[in-house]
């Protein structure tokens, strides 16, 4: 039996088509000032310390749930640092922190490089092209303008209005169904193991793990993609 011919490419966002370490910076720089406002003297490094402390106990949290906000998860990761550096936090420190991060995000975004050549393409063949994302409508949107995108995908599709969380399958069966084809007909191009590329696997579209790193291979965890690809454009001979 043949393998279904590849009518659609549903994309995660954030770590996939954009690197997470091009925002370091504006992140660095909008933790610091969060501390400073809740009167924390610490050095930068104790800051950033903290927060990744509270980050990962956070998201340990958060993972199992089939749904979440993600403005609440990282409320509390804000929340866990500030305590872990014995400050109280505030209301509208944390509010405050969100304009910054965002005006710095505007700062400092990038594409990954061959994103934009390579969606155009995808679309020039024929295929649905989709974003399915772990993110608020409102921060997607943010990044998504950032990136110029919007010309190249025919769906949008955060986890809240999806109302599911990935690896949760409701998010992925509505990516699905806007797309209009079945999970074999699918590539998942994802960056993470737990979320993206066993998510897909459960549903039976052919996953595509993208692994930047050229000093090692990926990390199994038991969790196999159909494909690993290292550039953006690699895609395009998968669907050639």
């Amino acid at each position: 039996m043949s393998a279904s011919p590849t009518r659609a490419v549903l994309f995660d966002f954030g770590g996939t088509l954009y690197d997470y370490g091009s925002l370091e910076r504006a992140e660095r720089e909008s933790l610091l000032d969060v501390a400073r406002w809740a009167g924390v003297e610490a050095e930068a490094p104790a800051v950033q310390r903290a927060y990744r402390n509270s980050l990962k106990r956070v998201f340990r949290e958060y993972l199992p749930q089939a749904y979440y906000y993600h403005r609440d998860l990282f409320r509390d990761a804000l929340t866990g640092m500030l305590e872990e550096l014995g400050a109280q936090p505030e209301p509208e420190v944390l509010e405050r922190y969100r304009e910054v991060q965002w005006q710095r995000h505007a700062r400092d975004f990038v594409l990954r490089e061959g994103v934009h050549e390579t969606l155009a393409e995808l679309r020039r063949r024929g295929l649905h092209l989709g974003i399915v994302s772990n993110i608020d409508e409102d921060q997607l949107a943010h990044l998504i303008d950032l990136a110029d995108l919007r010309p190249h995908f025919h769906s949008l599709l955060s986890s809240e209005h999806a109302r599911s969380c990935k690896p949760d399958p409701a998010i992925f069966e509505e990516a699905l169904r806007r797309a209009g084809c079945a999970p074999e007909e699918a590539l998942f191009v994802g960056d993470t193991l737990l979320q993206d590329i066993a998510g897909a696997n459960r549903m039976g579209m052919r996953s595509v793990l993208i692994w930047h790193r050229d000093d090692r291979s990926p990390p199994s965890e038991g969790i196999e993609p159909a494909h690993v690809i290292r550039r953006i454009p690699e895609l395009l001979e998968l669907v050639a």
